[in-house]
C-alpha cells in the first residue's frame, strides 16, 4: 500500500535555485522545488521557511521529520527518551537554561526537543530497517552457535591492587588464589573460604554467589571459563579478569531456551552487530526510506546536491569500517 505524505516547507540553497533551469512550474506560475506522492512544494515555500539557512541537510531534517514523524507518531519510547535528555541538559545547565539554548541557536526548548525527537526517531529508523532485513537462517544460525541457557556461579576474587597500601601484586595475588584451591582441595568449604578472602564486596557476604548469568553478562575471561565448567566443579587454575585473580564454582546450569522465546532478543543482538561493523547502514537505511516514500527531488540543484551528500556520507562510512 502507498503511504501518503505530504511536505508543507523545502528549502534554499542560494537565490538562484529559485529560478534554477528545468523546473517545473504550476499554473500560476510558481516554480516547484520538489514533489512527494504527487504533492507539490514549491520554491517560494522553501524560501520562506528556510532563507537565512543553507543547505541540504535542512532539506534532509524536513523530508526526516515529516516521513518519521507519520511513522513514529506518539512513540513513548522516543518521548521518553526527549524527556529524559531535557531533563538531563537542565540540570547541568539549570542556572542558564535559557542562555544555554539561546548559545547554542535555540529560540526557545521546543526547538530542542524536536532536534532531540529526530535524533531519536533516526536512530530506531535505522535499527528498524536492519531487523527487517534479518533472514529466518541467519537466526537460526545464531541461536545455534549462540544461545545456551543461563548458569549459576559463585567465585573467589583475589584483586590486584599495587597502590594500596596492603594491596596485592599479580604474583602474590595469583599464589594467594593458588593456595585457596588447594584448600578446596582438601575439603574446605566454598562459600566460608569467599567470605573470608573475596575482594567482590558485591558476593562475599553470600558466599560468593553471583546468581544466574547468560553470555555477555560478564567478562569474557570468567564467562569462558564458566561455561567450560561442570556443575559442582570449581577452577582448578586463577583465571585472571581485569578485576584480578577468580576462583570459579559453577552452582547451576539451566536447559537452552526455545528459539521462540529468545528470538526477539537474537534480532537484538544481531541488529547490533551489524550496526557495530558496518557503519554505512546508519546511510542507507534512511536513503532508502526516503525512497519508500516516493520522494522526488525535481529541483536540478538540490537533486545533484542530495546525491553529493549521500555519496559522500557513504564514503567516510566505508572509511570509518576500515578504521
Amino acid at each position: 500500500m502507498k503511504r501518503k505524505i505530504m511536505l508543507m516547507g523545502t528549502i534554499l540553497i542560494c537565490g538562484f535555485l529559485l529560478c534554477g533551469c528545468g523546473n517545473s512550474k504550476l499554473k500560476n506560475g510558481e516554480e516547484v522545488a520538489f514533489t512527494i506522492n504527487g504533492e507539490n512544494v514549491t520554491a517560494d515555500s522553501l524560501y520562506k521557511n528556510l532563507k537565512e539557512k543553507y543547505g541540504t541537510s535542512i532539506m534532509i531534517d524536513m523530508i526526516d521529520k515529516e516521513i518519521l514523524g507519520t511513522i513514529y507518531k506518539d512513540d513513548e519510547d522516543i518521548e521518553k527518551q526527549v524527556t529524559n535528555q531535557i531533563e538531563t541538559l537542565k540540570t547541568q545547565y539549570s542556572d542558564s537554561w535559557e542562555d544555554t539554548l539561546k548559545n547554542a541557536g535555540y529560540d526557545n526548548e521546543n526547538e530542542l526537543k524536536n532536534d532531540f525527537r529526530l535524533s531519536f526517531q533516526r536512530n530506531k529508523a535505522i535499527e528498524d530497517y536492519v531487523k527487517n532485513n534479518i533472514k529466518d537462517d541467519e537466526i537460526n544460525a545464531y541461536y545455534k552457535e549462540n544461545t545456551v541457557g543461563d548458569i549459576s556461579a559463585k567465585h573467589i576474587l583475589i584483586k590486584v591492587d599495587t597502590e594500596a597500601e596492603n594491596g596485592l601484586t599479580d604474583d602474590e595475588a595469583r599464589k594467594k588464589a593458588e593456595e585457596i584451591i588447594k584448600k578446596l582441595d582438601n575439603g574446605e568449604d566454598f562459600s566460608k573460604l569467599a567470605k573470608e578472602n573475596s575482594d567482590d564486596p558485591g558476593s562475599k557476604d553470600n558466599g560468593g554467589d553471583l546468581g544466574y548469568f547468560n553470555k555477555g553478562d560478564m567478562v569474557k575471561e570468567f564467562e569462558e571459563a564458566a561455561y567450560k565448567l561442570k556443575v559442582n566443579k570449581y577452577t582448578k587454575e586463577p583465571v585472571k579478569t581485569s578485576y584480578g585473580y577468580h576462583i570459579i564454582l559453577k552452582t547451576g546450569e539451566k536447559d537452552k531456551p526455545k528459539l521462540k522465546d529468545v528470538k526477539d532478543n537474537i534480532i537484538e543482538s544481531i541488529t547490533n552487530q551489524r550496526l557495530e561493523e558496518d557503519a554505512t547502514l546508519q546511510v542507507t537505511a534512511l536513503d532508502e526510506l526516503r525512497k519508500s516514500y516516493n520522494l522526488k527531488i525535481t529541483d536540478s540543484k538540490l537533486k545533484s546536491e542530495y546525491k553529493k551528500y549521500i555519496k559522500e556520507a557513504l564514503e567516510k562510512a566505508k572509511e570509518s569500517n576500515q578504521n
